[in-house]
């Protein structure tokens, strides 16, 4: 955000988040001044609040209430109050340690990372696959199922297996089936979606080729996307634990932010919805509001990419209340990062 408040303003402001973080019920100021040890009086501190609630950074549920921080109040903190903090050396060789014992099993790397991402948080985390950002061919077989269907089955060159149902006009034997899935391997071998388009319009293909190459390029061409299938998670019942869900407002709405909130993260619409809002490099936060998702207003995302940018990567993130301990998922968030890089250059993914 662009203004840039008064010192006095920025420690209330600090001092109001930290302590709705710590104890999720609205803030008054006899608690920051008794708390942080403000230098000011109570009243002047009152009227800063005043303040921060007209510049939209802070609000009070009820007229008696203290005030708690708006999305945009979470922003300014996180922005330009909030101290950066790390892993301690225990925590970083414990977590080290338990991805040693899984070495070279990707699938297991992905379900660790997302289980040390919402232990660390006591929230719900999201995590995708590695996956190569352009979809390469290294192999496809077409498997007859009846006289006129068959299974494609696809293998990319980064591990990633497809398969397609294909229809066919006339009847066609496992036998040709084979003779042309090895013509076709053998032309086709190594190419991404748009080299292999390129080549396959230079060379005759029969009607049943045509299918089969139709289909593989679409495969290929769709590989480097986020989708619903591709990514796992953890720890919703941890979120969910937390007074967002529990306490905090009537029994309805918070029946509604369950609901809503549990909707996206089981139906897998999250990740990539904001896939295009991580770009490579560094910690992204995505607090309430500024996810395009309504349902998702009451909760921020704290989501980093892995992987060499253009090679095999994928998102890694924590999903939380926006009463979030930023800084600390920041830091949980930076060394998973590192962690998935190290151990994708090692296998020179």
């Amino acid at each position: 955000m662009g203004k840039q408040l008064t010192p006095r303003k920025e420690a209330i402001l600090r001092s109001l988040v930290e302590e709705y973080i710590r104890t999720a019920t609205p803030v008054a100021s006899e608690a920051l001044q008794r708390n942080y040890g403000l230098p000011w009086g109570a009243a002047t501190i009152r009227n800063e609040m005043a303040s921060l609630e007209e510049e939209g950074l802070l609000f009070q549920p009820h007229t008696s209430a203290g005030r708690v921080p708006t999305d945009l109040g979470y922003r300014y903190f996180v922005e330009h109050l909030m101290v950066e903090s790390a892993l301690s050396l225990d925590e970083q060789r414990q977590i080290r340690h338990q991805f040693y014992q899984v070495q070279h099993q990707l699938d297991e790397w992905v379900r660790l990372t997302a289980s040390v991402l919402s232990r660390a948080l006591q929230s719900a985390a999201v995590v995708t696959p590695p996956r190569a950002a352009q979809g390469r061919l290294k192999h496809f077989e077409v498997l007859s199922l009846q006289d006129l269907v068959a299974l494609l089955v696809v293998v990319l060159q980064d591990g990633a297996v497809k398969q397609e149902r294909l229809l066919w006009q006339t009847p066609i034997t496992q036998e040709e089936l084979s003779q042309s899935a090895q013509r076709l391997n053998r032309l086709f071998g190594g190419m991404n979606a748009e080299e292999l388009e390129r080549r396959a319009g230079a060379v005759e293909l029969s009607a049943s080729e045509q299918v089969v190459v139709g289909s593989i390029v679409r495969l290929l061409a769709q590989h480097g996307d986020f989708t619903a299938e591709t990514f796992y998670h953890d720890g919703i019942l941890q979120m969910l634990d937390q007074p967002e869900f529990t306490t905090l407002g009537p029994e309805h709405e918070r029946n509604q932010r369950i609901r809503k909130v549990v909707e996206v993260l089981e139906q897998h619409r999250l990740l990539p919805a904001v896939a295009a809002q991580v770009p490579a490099g560094g910690v992204q936060v995505i607090i309430g509001g500024e996810n395009e998702f309504e349902d998702m207003k009451d909760v921020s995302l704290v989501v980093s990419r892995y992987g060499a940018e253009g090679q095999v990567g994928g998102l890694l993130g924590i999903v939380g209340p926006t009463r979030m301990q930023y800084s600390r998922a920041i830091a949980v968030v930076r060394y998973m990062t590192e962690v998935m890089n190290d151990l994708l250059a090692e296998m020179e993914l």
